[in-house]
């Protein structure tokens, strides 16, 4: 049974990590959209007469060097790419972490681990591995996922879980 429990645990964790590295990288997606849109010869921030003299001018200069920059990076960070697989990686997480809480409330409820909840788990454990195999990066970031652990540790301590008597 602590095996639902730990499984548990490791979805909302995933949750949390996959969940804030996707975020940090739709806003460096966003970031780069708009530095490329604003600089682009269409857009009406180029028109502006104080770009053309003075600071202005260093500053449209530095601007536009920085875009040129992310023009360049874009397609080789493969950002939109990235951000598809892990949103289906934080959904197939978010999925988990819903049937293993309904499991644990069926534990609950039924005051033991029957072997349709065993059923249920070893459905919810095919899913996990399938989600593994998908995760798009090759090294987690270790203070972030402190912070999510501890957030799970909090969210989820071990005291939360009921243990039928044998």
């Amino acid at each position: 049974m602590w095996t639902v429990y730990d499984k548990l645990r490791t979805a909302r964790l995933n949750v949390k990590y996959y969940g804030c590295r996707l975020q940090g990288m739709q806003r460096t997606n966003t970031f780069m959209e708009v530095t490329l849109a604003l600089t682009a010869p269409t857009s009406a921030i180029t028109g502006y007469g104080l770009w053309k003299q003075g600071p202005g001018l260093v500053i449209w200069g530095i601007f536009s060097g920085v875009a040129a920059i992310v023009a360049l990076c874009k397609p080789i960070f493969g950002l939109t790419r990235r951000i598809a697989k892990m949103e289906g990686v934080v959904a197939g997480y978010r999925l988990l972490d819903f049937d293993l809480m309904e499991i644990k409330g069926s534990i609950e409820q039924e005051r033991s681990f029957t072997s349709a909840l065993k059923s249920q788990f070893r459905k919810a454990s095919k899913s996990e591995k399938e989600l593994v195999s998908r995760v798009p990066e090759a090294r987690p970031n270790k203070k972030l996922l402190r912070k999510c652990r501890a957030e799970v540790e909090s969210e989820l301590p071990v005291s939360s879980f009921f243990i039928p008597e044998e």
